[in-house]
């Protein structure tokens, strides 16, 4: 619950502060990710609360649709039809692991077992003036915001490559009802949100990041199933390797098995390992391995690829070259406009 605060009457001890005049009750225990996004909420809740005609976008928007994010903790996005007085602050930081997220501006949270504390990070409410449309227009949760099309076409228009990328993919997937069993059924669908997300673009014209917005569009990939992936594809192609396929369909007689990013040419697979697999014990370990087993007795070799890898990309892209058939190239085309 996010309350209004008052100038004689000082918040419960454990509120959560989220904004000036704005605060939190908690009621998420761990783990850490359930109390971001409580937290999460709640400043878009608090923001819209004290910014009269704004309207939420950006990262802000991804959420509220239920896109998944790069960043556990994203800036607070508003859109104008004027020119706001201030284009960006920091709203007051939040420590999560405790038994309840905790947002004091002092002290560490009660009954706090020492090594679990996760201090967030320093989220920034950013405003910016653009002129919106009415079908460029929604309400989600009670909450104006902007309509996917509207929210997919600023994100890939102002985030970073990466966080765009992620957000992008999730969007679409979103947008599509994708559906991995029945891909073709989300067709009609896909063409018209990205025929959507055209228009608005199109509008955009002398936005210094059209360009490169016009380009990644038809990179996303409503396949993706986690942002591992999508992160995992975004550096490969910046890197120049060609598009693989999102959760490819390797047939195995009785059965059949979906690998994350495939290249079915060269019998190459990427497989992420988020934090589920590594969960993994017992009869459902056991499980993985013989899939693997089997998927490589029909000739594929399967990459194994962790958020640790991520952070040296062109060692992952040595790896994926490594592992072609001998004398077999796969031709880079680097793609640097991405990032």
């Amino acid at each position: 619950m996010v309350s209004r605060g008052s100038h004689d009457a000082a918040p419960p001890p454990d509120a959560v502060i989220i904004k000036r005049g704005q605060y939190l009750l908690p009621t998420a225990p761990p783990p850490i990710w359930r109390q971001q996004q409580e937290v999460n909420l709640a400043r878009l809740l608090a923001v819209q609360r004290t910014n009269q005609g704004g309207v939420l976008s950006h990262e802000s928007a991804a959420l509220l649709h239920g896109a998944w994010l790069r960043r556990h903790e994203p800036d607070v996005h508003l859109l104008y039809s004027f020119a706001p007085s201030s284009t960006s602050s920091p709203l007051p930081p939040v420590v999560y692991g405790g038994p309840l997220a905790w947002g004091r501006s002092s002290g560490l949270p009660p009954d706090a077992v020492e090594g679990t504390l996760l201090r967030g990070r320093v989220v920034r409410l950013c405003r910016r003036r653009r002129h919106l449309e009415a079908p460029d227009l929604a309400t989600v949760l009670g909450l104006r915001t902007t309509t996917l099309a509207r929210t997919l076409a600023d994100c890939l228009l102002d985030l970073p490559g990466p966080e765009a990328f992620v957000v992008g993919d999730s969007l679409l997937r979103i947008g599509t009802g994708f559906d991995r069993f029945k891909p073709e059924a989300c067709r009609d669908a896909l063409e018209q949100l990205l025929a959507q997300t055209r228009a608005v673009l199109g509008r955009s014209s002398g936005h210094r990041g059209v360009a490169r917005a016009r380009r990644m569009l038809p990179l996303l990939d409503p396949a993706a199933e986690s942002p591992g992936e999508s992160e995992t594809r975004y550096w490969l192609l910046t890197l120049g390797l060609p598009p693989p396929q999102s959760q490819f369909e390797v047939p195995g007689g009785a059965s059949s098995w979906f690998l994350d990013l495939a290249w079915e040419r060269f019998r190459i697979a990427l497989e992420f390992d988020g934090a589920s697999k590594y969960a993994l014990h017992g009869d459902a370990l056991y499980q993985e391995k013989l899939r693997q087993e089997r998927i490589e007795e029909l000739g594929w070799r399967i990459l194994r690829v962790a958020w640790a890898d991520l952070r040296e990309p062109t060692a992952l892209l040595g790896r994926v070259l490594a592992a072609l058939p001998a004398g077999i190239e796969m031709r880079l085309v680097p793609r640097p406009w991405l990032t």
